[in-house]
């Protein structure tokens, strides 16, 4: 080839180099920018970049939605159904990453400019004081040009050249995807928060436990830290309330629970101004600083609180009474209130005893009464009476799920050395034996019956005898008696392999080797309703607390069993205290128990009590 061809033939080359990597990444779109065409993950694309992938969904999407939070990603927290229900609207949570007040300008300028709009949700924390006007470095921290007024083609040409590492990630996490978030899917696209089925989850009732898993998410800053923004916050935060009077349109600012340890990174004189720069501009609702800062639990890391914890804030926002939040939780500040408010914070800071919202509930596990032992699940009805005796004697109470559930949910009591008495498969016998001793100690118990059993003593369809299970009659009075909760150890997923017949056989509520997510999760909901279904008939109530048949269970087990509505669930675990605290849900997550046997002495039955 001629050194004149060559020179034509390059540049066509590199132009048409160009143009193909330009074709994957619109075609692949990593950040969202070109409208996905292929994939439509949006999920991953508002993980690179929050800030343009959630600009482009709203634009296909933002007649679904009428109001609309705005602020930094601990404003994920704030559940868009409660907000809607509070506020007749139909919210979008529009949080990005980063604390950078000029963006939220940005954001609340475009959607009252290109949507309709009912309600602003704002929402500051500490570092939107520490921050300002960072720059747009990088793709995966840019600012959409649609709303930072920057020049829309070159935006798009940018996003179309740019290397191809980032569609080609995006390709191979499509094949590594599951049902639930991943490091590269954190996002539940139509509402705009976070993903926290998993985090949502964890076992968190044990500070031990808890802080062992956590404890680099809140090592403590060095103290004597200084706000340099705040003047710039409190002028962007004068932006958006004009521009929202300017519409009409309804503006409520936060200032989000942070944990302890970032509030007393900073000086006194630096949150004082802070707080009274933003009351001169508008009213807001504090919860910077509360009893909950106190606690690491109420938080996944030190900026970043609990979705249960954002429930808890709009509760006291819009006096709803039925959820619990702690005494001085969050204030309404104003021009005129901010001083006398701030004295009381900084003078009096809003601790409290861990005891005052906190609950220690060991979990004790039976499964059969009957007059000759002969495995370690079974226990005499003289070894029964003596143990019963033994706790009504020491001073302990008997408490059901259901007290469980009022405490931390509510705020309601426990009483004092509360113990949870369970029983496992709902055996006859525990209507022979278990309820009348139980009664005659003035003691209650939880028993976890599995549906397909009940009032069988053959398995199932089958010939093959099996140990007599007590029927709903029996249900029926020893619930009405008030000593007995009959609750859920599954309909049918705690089959027994030599009675079975197939190799799709379910001993547990885990997912069978090899089953997809779909499958598993009709099996597993489908079974929580028929067993719902048949109680609300046969008891008059749907179940309200379920223990994993085997104590087997996965992350996604105990996701799904919550979204079918069941706030308690037992495991067979012994390796942390039962821990209650209250207004967290995930405090009443796969509770231990600790079997009783014939065996047990009373110094046994003390240590297990004694946590």
């Amino acid at each position: 080839m001629s050194s004149k061809k060559w020179l034509v033939m390059l540049p066509l080359t590199l132009l048409l180099v160009m143009g193909c990597c330009a074709a994957f990444n619109v075609l692949i779109d990593p950040f969202g920018v070109f409208g996905d065409p292929i994939l439509d993950w949006y999920s991953y694309n508002e993980t690179n970049n929050p800030r343009v992938a959630k600009l482009a969904w709203l634009d296909e999407h933002y007649e679904q939605y009428d109001s609309y939070v705005i602020g930094s990603s601990s404003a994920a927290s704030y559940n868009v159904e409660e907000l809607n229900g509070y506020l007749d609207a139909s919210f979008y949570n529009l949080f990005v990453y980063g604390c950078d007040t000029r963006d939220y300008r940005d954001f609340a300028a475009y959607v009252l400019e290109h949507y309709t709009v009912k309600n602003i949700v704002l929402n500051l924390g500490i570092n939107e004081a520490v921050y300002y006007d960072e720059g747009e470095d990088d793709l995966n921290g840019r600012m959409h040009a649609k709303a930072s007024g920057r020049s829309l083609p070159l935006f798009y040409l940018e996003y179309a050249l740019t290397t191809t590492l980032q569609s080609v990630e995006k390709l191979t996490s499509r094949l590594q995807d599951t049902e639930l978030p991943q490091v590269f899917d954190v996002f539940l696209v139509e509402s705009g928060c976070y993903d926290k089925r998993v985090r949502d989850v964890e076992r968190i009732g044990d500070p031990a436990v808890y802080d062992q898993a956590y404890a680099g998410e809140f090592s403590t800053s060095e103290q004597g830290g200084q706000l340099p923004y705040i003047k710039e916050c409190a002028q962007m935060v004068a932006e958006i309330r004009d521009l929202c009077e300017e519409r009409g349109v309804n503006l409520m600012v936060i200032t989000s629970p942070v944990y302890a340890g970032q509030w007393n990174a900073y000086e006194e004189s630096a949150l004082r101004a802070y707080k009274t720069a933003l009351a001169d501009v508008t009213d807001y609702w504090d919860f910077s600083c509360t009893p909950i800062s106190y606690d690491s639990r109420y938080f996944y890391d030190q900026t970043h609180f609990r979705n249960a914890v954002g429930t808890m804030v709009l509760a006291e926002i819009f006096g709803n009474d039925q959820v619990w939040r702690p005494e001085r939780f969050g204030a309404r500040v104003t021009a005129d209130n901010c001083q006398d408010y701030l004295d009381g914070l900084f003078s009096d800071p809003p601790m409290t005893g861990v005891g005052d919202y906190t609950a220690d509930v060991p979990v004790l596990l039976y499964h059969s009464i009957v007059e000759e032992p002969g495995s370690y699940l079974e226990v005499s009805p003289e070894t029964f009476d003596a143990q019963m005796r033994f706790l009504a004697e020491n001073g302990y109470h008997a408490v059901t799920t259901q007290e469980l559930i009022n405490y931390v949910y509510h705020g309601g009591t426990l009483p004092d050395k509360p113990v949870l008495i369970s029983f496992d498969d709902g055996y006859q016998n525990n209507y022979d034996y278990a309820w009348p001793i139980l009664r005659e100690h003035g003691l209650k118990a939880t028993i976890y019956a599995i549906g397909v059993s009940v009032g069988h003593d053959r398995y199932k369809d089958t010939q093959f005898e099996m140990t007599p299970h007590f029927g709903f009659e029996e249900a029926r009075r020893m619930v009405e008696s008030g000593v007995i909760d009959v609750q859920s150890h599954t309909y049918d997923m705690h089959q027994w392999p030599p009675f079975e017949s197939g190799d799709r056989i379910r001993q547990t509520m885990a997912p069978l080797e090899g089953e997809d997510y779909d499958g598993y999760a009709a099996a597993l909901s489908g079974d929580v309703a028929a067993y719902n279904q048949i109680a609300k008939k046969e008891l008059g109530y749907e179940f309200t607390s379920l223990a994993f048949p085997g104590g087997d269970y996965t992350t996604l087990t105990e996701v799904l069993v919550h979204q079918a509505g069941i706030p308690v669930t037992m495991s067979t675990r012994t390796d942390s205290r039962n821990v209650l605290v209250r207004g967290l849900p995930q405090s009443l997550y796969a509770l231990s128990r600790w079997s009783v046997t014939e065996e047990t002495t009373q110094a046994d039955l003390l240590e297990v009590l004694n946590g």
